[in-house]
């Protein structure tokens, strides 16, 4: 009797353990199939990826955000483009005349912020600051550009623009703020930023607090405001 009840425990044990093995072998079959599944080829994805995000709907679906039109006939074209059936989407702005190209000022693939790639910071007779921001944390980057011929004139992070005297405000490197006068083809030192006593910011705060309030043919007045909130008005020579 002993020795029918070890019999049967025996083969009970043995039922259980081939069940948990036939359990195992079932769940990494599966797991496998999934794997394989899951592992497809970037270049396909890619593949998949292009096909599905057409041209026609980006162009639809994410438009460019900001404003295209500069004055006296001058514009910035924006558009996707592959350079070839196999080639990935990418986006461009070019500067233009009518129907003629300029010159193209920056090219990204389409996933970018529109930010990124640019946009019309402040608009002037001959000339036009190109910005591109890359987030709050960071100073914008500007060019200025000739309209005519797409040559850049001045670079460094935007800070302000004023119309009329045509003036623009901007920081070059992160120890200068400077103002250049587009009517006297002049660059004015306006504050040392390690030196300031009335400038307290970060460069990337400059074009939150640093405003250029009136210019007449020999000064430009600007406020500054501290972190305080204090604002205080000082007068530069042009």
């Amino acid at each position: 009797m002993k020795n029918k009840a070890i019999l049967i425990s025996t083969f009970c044990l043995l039922f259980f353990y081939c069940q948990e093995k036939t359990k195992s072998h079932k769940k990494k079959v599966i797991n496998i199939i999934t794997d394989k599944s899951n592992s497809q080829p970037d270049k396909e994805r890619a593949i998949q990826e292009r096909d599905t995000i057409t041209i026609e709907y980006l162009n639809k679906y994410n438009p460019y955000d900001y404003e295209t039109k500069l004055s006296n006939g001058y514009s910035i074209e924006f558009k996707y483009f592959q350079k070839d059936k196999n080639s990935p989407t990418e986006m461009c702005l070019n500067l233009k005349k009518g129907d003629k190209t300029i010159d193209t000022l920056n090219i990204m693939g389409y996933g970018a912020p529109h930010k990124n790639l640019g946009y019309i910071g402040a608009d002037y007779n001959k000339y036009f600051a190109f910005v591109n921001s890359f987030g709050s944390g960071n100073p914008h980057d500007f060019k200025l550009i000739e309209k005519q011929s797409g040559k850049i004139i001045k670079s460094g992070f935007i800070v302000d623009s004023f119309k009329n005297p045509e003036l623009l405000l901007y920081a070059k490197g992160y120890d200068s703020l400077m103002l250049y006068d587009l009517e006297k083809k002049k660059d004015n030192l306006i504050e040392n930023l390690n030196q300031s006593k009335v400038i307290d910011c970060m460069v990337s705060e400059l074009n939150q607090v640093v405003k250029i309030k009136k210019a007449t043919q020999k000064y430009v007045f600007i406020e500054i405001e501290n972190h305080e909130n204090k604002v205080v008005s000082k007068k530069y020579y042009r």
